[in-house]
């Protein structure tokens, strides 16, 4: 039987599984039906509680589950820290497992990472990594991060407009003066484009471009300049209404010194009587900063473009359409495409692992307009149909240039993700529920709204920005600042509940005697709650921390009552098991599709399969040492020869004895 001599894991985030599998069988995904026709598809693959990604993809990654890890959930909350104060889990340094490259390292292994989140700062030494501190390149999830929110390299993405769009940089469209080498023209018209640098990691100098607005003909206003000074000489941009600019790499002075960084731009409008004019700036994408060892940046090809979010923050607010959120979407997955072919044929590698956000984002944005069960607007409907399926077509064009890239006879392959998705469902708020029980308490206030420091994975209100399911506060009600004195319970993060406990808490008011009892109040609570509008109880269970160790939590980096919502409540994922199903194709389970020597062919495993499984099935079909804390067990179902350890020993043993036999009857000299 065929061995594999090298590993590769492919992570897309948040998938639907059906539709990924649907698309696949249609002909939309050509080398992912290349791979299940030539390898084990699992059917019941399950992500571990809560169904969120920095605990999952480190999951992916060790081995090892949350209980030992200690990533608990999108956020982290540091034991000794005030209850209401969390930061996200995307440092390596709070990861208590050995990654799987790590292992592979002490075998004298290389490995390549690729935008692999929660693995920043890198712990490796002879490898290569890319990216990683965040759920995309360019983009920054530090510790001093409040909440959800990201910072990005340089800037995030930026429209210029002379009408309104939400967030967008508005501008005055007048008669142009000053120009040097301007066109010619029957009329000209201009408009300063200054900069906003959003979201930044530093300080970056304030600068202005410049639009010069053209009429060609006479025919009504139809191409734009867009230029660095009033010199149309050599315009960074000559753009008719819907083209794209090329990439322009140019250097900006931040505080720690000048920076290179890509971008383009996209007249998304012009119209002929020059009263309006929208224009559509991508990130300001850093060309170095997120590269192991530091100078490997230098080295990549810049087709495409490195970009943090890509496209759907602008499609939220309405600067772009489907059709350029599906162009920036591809400039994303060509990046990631060149990266990876350059970096494949180019370094020595035993291990790859890369991960790509972009569905987890799409669904985010459009989870509940391309399900029939949660959107009554067929227009919307077929229009984000058109975006989910371009989307996972072009994962596919990704997927394939990767492919192309390696041996797949000495290869094995595994396409997994950290969770699925699904649409929105109903709202349920457990810090409302402790409220009216009595368990959480408000200093009075002077009347005006306050936001309260209340924490649920809820819905996405439209000036929510979507990324990922965690501490969201949320103006509900008119109150005060948390009563601590009063407070005997604090709901976090998603899914966790913490007893406000003296000699613990440093707002701590729970006598440790009365620990129990204030659990059970909570769970109580969470189990009397009944939905006013449904009559349905959200509640799927609310477990002691020490019962929920069936969910592999354990330990001081989880709450004292575990709880879990139906998938009929909340966001697209997070507090919800991951074998919740919720609308036409909404699916909280993983993906598994494993292909390449020793696996066997067109079969689908039906076992459950959980993603602490993943690491010592690829280290046992090539050869690699398992990571010290690993916890999962190998998916033998999907192995042609599940005993192949067993019988390569025999044979070396039945070769040894031969040999040595052989040796034994050698006349002596």
């Amino acid at each position: 039987m065929p061995t594999a001599k090298k590993a590769m894991l492919l992570g897309l985030d948040a998938p639907m599984v059906g539709r990924f599998y649907k698309y696949a069988q249609e002909g939309a995904m050509p080398r992912v039906k290349q791979l299940l026709d030539n390898g084990a598809w699992g059917a019941n693959c399950l992500p571990p509680f809560p169904s969120i990604t920095p605990p999952n993809w480190t999951t992916l990654a060790t081995g090892a589950t949350l209980a030992t890890h200690k990533i608990t959930c999108f956020n982290v909350h540091t034991p000794g820290d005030p209850l209401d104060k969390t930061h996200q889990g995307f440092d390596s340094g709070e990861v208590g497992a050995e990654y799987i490259w790590e292992a592979a390292e002490k075998a004298g292994k290389k490995s390549i990472v690729i935008n692999y989140p929660t693995t920043w700062p890198p712990r490796m030494k002879e490898s290569v990594q890319i990216a990683g501190a965040g759920l995309s390149p360019n983009e920054w999830r530090a510790k001093d991060i409040a909440g959800e929110g990201f910072r990005v390299s340089l800037s995030d993405d930026q429209l210029w407009t002379s009408g309104f769009k939400p967030a967008a940089t508005d501008i005055d469209l007048v008669p142009a003066k000053g120009w040097q080498n301007a066109p010619q023209a029957k009329r000209a018209i201009e408009a300063e484009l200054p900069l906003e640098y959003r979201k930044p990691t530093e300080k970056v100098k304030d600068q202005t471009w410049y639009a010069l607005v053209l009429d060609s003909d006479g025919k009504g206003f139809d191409r734009v300049l867009v230029c660095e000074s009033k010199d149309a000489a050599a315009p960074l941009a000559d753009l008719k209404v819907g083209q794209w600019s090329e990439t322009l790499p140019r250097e900006f002075q931040a505080a720690s010194g000048p920076r290179k960084a890509a971008f383009r731009f996209k007249l998304m409008n012009l119209s002929s009587d020059g009263e309006q004019l929208e224009l559509y700036r991508t990130a300001l994408c850093a060309l170095a900063g997120w590269d192991y060892p530091a100078g490997l940046a230098a080295e990549l090809p810049l087709q495409g473009l490195p970009l943090p979010y890509p496209g759907y923050n602008a499609i939220k607010l309405g600067w772009i359409d489907v059709p350029t959120l599906n162009e920036i979407v591809e400039l994303a997955h060509e990046w990631f495409a060149g990266v990876a072919t350059y970096l494949l044929t180019h370094r020595e590698w035993d291990l790859y692992y890369m991960h790509v956000h972009t569905t987890d984002w799409a669904y985010h944005v459009f989870a509940n307009m391309i399900d029939a069960k949660t959107t009554p607007n067929d227009e919307e409907y077929q229009k984000y149909l058109v975006a989910d399926r371009f989307m996972y077509e072009s994962l596919d064009r990704l997927i394939g240039r990767i492919l192309d890239s390696v041996d797949l006879d000495e290869t094995v392959v595994l396409l997994t993700s950290d969770h699925g998705a699904k649409p929105t469902g109903g709202i349920f708020m457990a810090g409302q529920v402790l409220q009216d029980a009595g368990l959480i308490s408000f200093l009075p206030s002077a009347g005006e709204e306050e936001e309260a420091a209340h924490f649920h994975p809820v819905t996405y209100p439209k000036d929510v920005e979507p990324w990922g399911s965690g501490d969201l506060k949320l103006k509900f009600k008119k109150f005060g600042k948390i009563d601590w004195s009063k407070t005997k319970a604090m709901v976090q993060r998603s899914c966790h509940i913490y007893v406000n406990l003296k000699g613990r808490d440093p707002q701590g008011c729970v006598d440790p005697a009365d620990y129990e009892t204030v659990r059970g109040e909570v769970i109580k609570a969470l189990y009397d709650y009944t939905d006013p509008e449904t009559g349905v109880k959200p509640i799927v269970f609310a477990l002691r921390k020490e019962d929920a160790r069936f969910l592999n939590f354990a330990g001081e980096h989880v709450g004292d009552v575990i709880y879990a919502t139906s998938g009929d409540y909340h966001g697209q994922h997070g507090g919800q098991l991951g074998s919740e199903q919720y609308g036409e194709s909404g699916d909280l389970r993983s993906l598994f599709l494993l292909s390449g020597p020793g696996v066997k062919k067109g079969v689908t495993v039906e076992r459950t399969i959980w993603l602490q499984d993943v690491v010592p099935t690829l280290c046992y079909l090539a050869d690699l040492p398992v990571p010290e804390q690993c916890e999962g067990a190998v998916v033998y179902q999907a192995l042609e020869d599940p005993n192949q350890a067993l019988n390569r020993y025999e044979t070396l043993q039945r070769r040894y004895e031969k040999m040595r036999k052989s040796l034994d009857r050698a006349p002596m000299c």
